[in-house]
């Protein structure tokens, strides 16, 4: 049942570990609920719009629906932009509807702003708007029965929308600093940090200079200094005659240490950059929940010919740092990262790369919001990356199962034997049961070759005990584990991926796989898409535009496919394998990495790693599939990661979970 038209009152009232102090709400545990009090109706569908506060994190909330046969949950919209809006389908059955808005302890201030039924034709309409040709995906499902497939397709048809539209999307969810309401400072702002920002100027740029300027002025918190470095007197006449003592003025030879020296945290930006009213605010507030960080950035806005466009960033990512810079402008660097310029005209922040890169995660913080609006003139810097090959690699064991299917099995191991440029590796074939003749000879014939064993493991298919089982019996330093409906490209993969797997900051390691006609399908799993987990910029070709272009660099990653997966054997052995309990066959690749980093064993996607995968050929490609097919994995899966289903480090709450490509939520 839905919510009724009439009612107009949306109490959020304590349900498990909220406390409620001198008014406020304060979250006792990483996933606080409140009750939404309301009355119900036999609506389908729901609209809902929230709202939280522009001092917190906009992590996703978890709408929780309590039915008369268990909890249904839902993963809503990061309200970035202040509020979010959500659509979607009302389970049979409701007795109560919970709210889960935040996922740390401390202080949080959440709102409902609406809550109202949709029809089901205008949530059909909104499909036809988007994308028409998935409205087939509602109807087949629904004709034959399958209602929760259907209305899957329609979160997949509409819980989405073009990065192109961003203007038009924010306009309704931006909402103003309220700091006499939701945005009323944690702690006295009067002890916060000094933010120190450092701007160059000259002539040319005269205007661009007093719209930094103006927008310093504008900050809602006051301890900041902005230190102007220019050598032109006509400038710093036209800017110091306005007696503000909290701006500077500097020549490009002048030290930095009078100026900075009791500065906290200091930022490099250009002439023209703004800084939104709260964003310093936002940055102390940030200072307060995490005195440890030494590095704080944020999301920004650029300003195109065609309109405002957002750069979503992820959470802390060195290795994607080190190999496509992704900070952007909106930085401030801690004290302990730097040690005063000797001369202003030099203090840029490419001297604190090397630092930034040896930071730990608990170091830096990112404010996922846009704090700052800047013109579209950054240009990212090629870093070469180094190949990963070297003249002792460390050795590889290739864990391969399969049963029957001979006209992919044979191109698998020979492109494994003949291309495979690795020293020392072996090849674990495990048959499942095959029973083919042609397949026989295929395992006869690359028995022949030293680097090869057979494993004959007859019965019921799992393959994490499968894996398992043959990595007890492998050799090498690092497990590599294969499907047999994939084709190396690259020779030199199992160097690589060895490489990577070893380092002692990474957990599973995964390689770039194309589908045969040359898209993306595999170049990192997002948690959460799909309310599950998924393949984000699968169907596109590898060098196509992708978001922060990371199909095309090494990053870090929350999962990857066991389909091409490497994983060093003693991190491998001490989390103790896939899990051959409640995940026999789907999800335990991503359940893996999880547990991985619960170690703080970091996954990676290594681009220059290229196989060519066939998906899921063996067991038969699920182009549709009931959604009670490893419904208890999922439902196992969906409760013992709900905390990163909602919140991908490496995503963006501002994203949608809908989409395999970069889209607004």
């Amino acid at each position: 049942m839905g919510v009724s038209t009439t009612q107009a009152i949306y109490a959020l009232v304590p349900e498990t570990d909220v406390a409620i102090r001198d008014g406020r709400r304060f979250s006792l545990s990483n996933e606080p609920w409140l009750r939404l009090e309301t009355r119900f109706s036999g609506n389908r569908f729901l609209e809902i719009a929230y709202r939280a506060s522009l001092l917190d994190d906009p992590v996703r909330p978890i709408l929780r629906f309590v039915t008369d046969s268990g909890p249904v949950d839902r993963i809503l919209p990061g309200p970035v932009a202040g509020a979010g809006v959500w659509r979607g389908a009302a389970p049979k059955g409701i007795r109560a509807i919970l709210i889960s808005p935040t996922n740390r302890p401390g202080r949080f201030e959440f709102q409902i702003e609406s809550v109202k039924p949709v029809g089901l034709l205008e949530m059909l309409a909104d499909v036809w708007r988007r994308k028409p040709k998935k409205l087939w995906s509602f109807f087949i499902p629904t004709l034959f029965g399958f209602v929760a497939e259907a209305e899957n397709a329609l979160d997949w048809a509409s819980n989405s929308e073009p990065l192109d539209n961003f203007e038009s999307w924010r306009a309704p969810r931006e909402r103003a600093f309220d700091r006499d309401g939701l945005d009323a400072p944690r702690f006295p702002w009067p002890t916060g940090p000094l933010f120190a920002i450092i701007v160059h100027g000259d002539e040319t740029g005269a205007d661009a200079l007093s719209r930094t300027i103006d927008s310093a002025r504008g900050q809602i918190y006051e301890r900041w200094r902005l230190i102007v470095v220019t050598g032109s007197a006509a400038l710093r006449e036209r800017f110091e005659s306005s007696a503000d003592r909290k701006i500077l003025f500097a020549r490009p030879d002048d030290a930095g240490e009078a100026v900075l020296q009791d500065a906290d945290f200091v930022a490099f930006l250009r002439a023209g950059d703004e800084l939104a009213p709260q964003a310093l605010a936002c940055f102390a507030e940030e200072t307060a929940r995490a005195p440890q960080a030494r590095l704080l950035y944020a999301d920004e806005i650029v300003r195109t010919d065609v309109g405002d466009r957002p750069t979503f960033k992820p959470n802390w990512s060195p290795v994607f740092e080190a190999a496509r810079p992704y900070l952007g402008r909106c930085v401030f660097w801690g004290n302990s990262l730097r040690r005063a310029p000797d001369r202003l005209g030099d203090c840029v922040p490419p001297a604190l790369d090397a630092a930034s890169t040896a930071l730990r995660s608990h170091e830096v913080a990112h404010l996922r919001r846009w704090l700052m609006s800047r013109d579209d003139d950054e240009t990212v810097a090629a870093v070469a990356q180094a190949p990963s090959v070297a003249s002792s690699a460390p050795s590889v064991s290739i864990i391969l199962l399969t049963r029957d299917r001979p006209d992919i099995l044979g191109p698998c191991i020979d492109s494994v034997l003949q291309r495979s440029t690795h020293p020392s590796f072996e090849l674990i074939v495990v048959d499942n049961g095959s029973s083919r003749d042609d397949t026989q000879r295929i395992l006869d014939s690359a028995a022949k070759d030293e680097r090869v064993r057979i494993v004959k493991r007859p019965g019921p298919f799992n393959f994490a005990a499968l894996n398992n089982d043959a990595a007890r019996s492998a050799s090498g330093e690092t497990l590599v584990f294969l499907n047999n409906d994939t084709v190396v490209v690259s020779g030199d993969w199992l160097e690589q991926l060895a490489r990577q797997a070893v380092d002692p900051a990474a957990g599973a390691v995964g390689a770039l796989l194309l589908f045969p006609d040359g898209r993306v399908q595999h170049a990192g799993v997002v948690v959460g898409l799909g309310q599950d987990a998924g393949h984000f910029g699968a169907l596109a070709p590898p060098d196509a535009p992708s978001w922060l272009d990371r199909v095309r660099h090494l990053h870090e990653t929350s999962a990857v496919t066991a389909a091409c997966m490497a994983v060093e054997r003693r991190k491998f052995e001490a989390v103790g394998g896939f899990d051959t309990v409640n995940l026999p066959i789907e999800f335990n690749d991503t359940d893996l990495c999880l547990r991985l980093a619960e170690r703080g064993w970091t996954s990676r996607y290594v681009p220059t790693v290229r196989l060519i995968h066939l998906e899921s050929a063996t067991r038969g490609n699920a182009m549709f599939r009931p959604m009670s097919v490893y419904a208890k994995e999922r439902d196992y899966f969906r409760r013992r990661w709900r905390s990163v289903i909602r919140d991908d480090p490496f995503y963006h709450p501002a994203l949608s979970l809908y989409a395999r490509h970069p889209a607004l939520w």
